[in-house]
């Protein structure tokens, strides 16, 4: 499902979350075009967000149209006194959990098979860049704990608060999750840094 050109709703003079919320409402009602904007409004932050989660950009293109197909069957479900964005990413979250298992299953399977047939298989290193390599490749291997949180507030643009939603902790909580993992991610680069320095 791609993002189309912008749809409005004439006269609307409210704010982006309230926009957001009127949309969803027409769209449940079933105005196409209303869930179609909403699609091009969020899909590029949706789609950075499933990127770092599941560091594979086919993959992520994948989960990206899943999430907004859960999203529009459970518009139902969608509260218009919370904040649009991060219902959505909290869809994103479940989707990219759920694609992981099913990608550890695979890998598993293929695994096995490699090693049947003595063949070497394919890691399929993700798609990113160079820059943000070394960042996205420690924020995969940190626990979900942590993992999650970060992708959220860095890669998909989430506020405290809105992390906070997505993952139903406290702003407490949240920022030591936070700056819990912001230290081990800090580590694990460092240590990895200092290694290759020394080679």
């Amino acid at each position: 499902m791609a993002p189309r050109k912008g749809w409005r709703l004439p006269g609307f003079g409210g704010g982006v979350a309230s926009y957001d919320a009127l949309l969803a409402v027409f769209a449940r009602e079933g105005a196409r075009d209303a869930f179609e904007e909403l699609v091009r409004r969020h899909h590029a932050a949706i789609y950075r967000l499933t990127v770092a989660l599941l560091r594979d950009t086919a993959e992520a293109e994948d989960a990206t149209q899943e999430t907004f197909l859960r999203a529009y069957r459970s518009l139902g479900r969608y509260d218009i006194g919370r904040t649009f964005g991060p219902w959505l990413r909290g869809v994103a979250v479940k989707v990219c959990r759920q694609r992981q298992r099913q990608l550890r299953r695979r890998e598993k399977h293929i695994s096995e098979l490699a090693q049947a047939y003595g063949e070497a298989t394919d890691g399929g290193v993700p798609e990113v860049s160079q820059a943000g390599r070394a960042a996205l490749d420690g924020l995969a291997r940190l626990p979900d704990t942590y993992r999650i949180p970060l992708a959220l507030f860095y890669v998909g643009q989430a506020s405290v608060k809105e992390v906070a939603q997505v993952l139903g902790l406290s702003l407490g909580a949240t920022r030591v999750r936070l700056h819990r993992g912001r230290e081990k991610l800090r580590q694990m680069l460092s240590t990895e840094a200092d290694g290759s320095g020394d080679q």
